[in-house]
């Protein structure tokens, strides 16, 4: 459950290391846990704010560990449809 919040300690020191040598984001966006970090880079949270979200997101995201799956599979579009054309859903 630490993890995630130091991922976005690390997003964030980047951004800051990006706007010091005067990179300056037209746009920010962020995917699953950089969403979070996306916000607090364009103002919308603060970094205390953007840390006590993803620390909760961290800790109910514990809670469901272990109970899913994931497959990757190196197949095109044909064989993987082939491959599941068995299975309801």
């Amino acid at each position: 459950d630490r993890i995630q919040p130091v991922l976005v300690g690390v997003q964030l020191a980047l951004t800051a290391l990006w706007r010091s040598y005067g990179v300056k984001p037209d746009a920010v966006i962020g995917h699953s846990m950089g969403e979070v970090t996306a916000a607090v880079v364009g103002g919308a949270l603060s970094p205390a704010d953007g840390l006590k979200v993803i620390a909760t997101r961290s800790r109910l995201m514990k809670r469901l560990s272990g109970q899913g799956a994931m497959a990757l599979l190196e197949l095109d579009a044909d064989a993987a449809e082939e491959l599941i054309a068995g299975y309801d859903g």
